[in-house]
């Protein structure tokens, strides 16, 4: 039967635990196995459909897609139909004909990718929806945290920068709260506005949970973990939301702030980084920063998930 990950609500709490036990098992298998696994889906075609630009989601698709011997096919908005007026339903219908095995989609549109879904015969993987969803990229940031066994109830994280305009930070907070994490969302007003908690979900039955607040500098010294953002400029339609020098004097993580976080803490960031922005040098060469980390691991927690839908199919 046909699955399609929209969100990370369409998997299940056992589905969950097995896509970081594989990603796991992947991480871990030596070179030469690694190589075997080349005929596993060998004569499958995966479709990387991208209407947004990506290094790190589309290269860890193909790499993952490539790795199991499948043919990955890439398109872009400006290399489709797209750019003669095609629609998201017509598209599918084409690359459905075409029969590809799997597709992975980004789009700058929150509904583009689950009416691309609607209407294309093989699953739909989400790559990133407007500012609604990106599921793959939450489950990364999970795989993280989880091979830390941090993935807990207790757990004191937060996520600090554009959250506003950010489909990682409300990804992150359905899939923490889905473990009884209640993250912790950091940002100037204009970027965390009152009510966002109530607007942040796809539905009101989400009913997600995330407590806020907007001075940095107060909660630093309790965090586990601290994921950055970067400031969403193509989100903000031309506005100045915000100043950059403001938005660096209150927000950015850099070697002073650093030393109010805890020795054990971890910091994170989805990429990518605008190194002088929400990030300085000296944090990235930090050792508490894990931001390679979660992009090799990207590629571990995309072929479980292609593994477990390709098995289903």
């Amino acid at each position: 039967m046909k699955r399609d990950i929209i969100t990370v609500a369409d998997l299940t709490d056992d589905e969950l635990q097995s896509i970081f036990q594989r990603a796991q098992n992947f991480e871990r298998i030596t070179v030469q196995e690694r190589r075997s696994l080349r005929t596993k889906l060998e004569g499958r075609q995966c479709l990387l459909l991208f209407y947004e630009p990506s290094t790190r989601t589309r290269l860890s698709f193909e790499v993952a897609a490539k790795t199991f011997g499948m043919e990955a096919c890439v398109a872009t908005a400006e290399s489709s139909s797209v750019v003669k007026g095609e629609s998201v339903e017509d598209t599918a219908h084409t690359c459905g004909a075409l029969g590809f095995d799997l597709a992975v989609m980004r789009h700058p549109d929150d509904g583009a990718v689950a009416e691309f879904a609607e209407h294309f015969p093989a699953p739909v993987i989400n790559g990133g929806s407007g500012r609604s969803a990106h599921p793959t990229q939450a489950l990364l940031d999970a795989y993280a945290l989880w091979k830390r066994d941090l993935l807990r109830d207790d757990l004191r994280i937060a996520i600090c920068g554009d959250v506003l305009h950010s489909r990682v930070a409300r990804s992150n907070v359905r899939l923490l709260n889905r473990f009884g994490i209640t993250p912790l969302l950091v940002a100037p007003k204009e970027l965390l506005p009152d009510g966002f908690m109530q607007k942040a979900g796809t539905s009101d039955a989400e009913n997600l949970q995330a407590e806020t607040q907007h001075n940095l500098d107060n909660v630093l010294g309790e965090l586990d973990v601290i994921m950055m953002l970067r400031t969403q400029l193509e989100r903000h339609g031309g506005l100045v939301l915000i100043r950059p020098k403001d938005f660096i004097a209150g927000y950015q993580l850099n070697m002073e702030r650093l030393e109010k976080l805890r020795a054990d803490a971890v910091i994170m960031h989805p990429g990518p980084v605008v190194r002088g922005s929400e990030l300085t040098d000296d944090v990235m060469e930090d050792k508490r920063t894990i931001i390679v980390e979660q992009v090799a691991g990207g590629v571990f927690v995309r072929m479980a998930l292609i593994d477990l839908l390709m098995q289903q199919k």
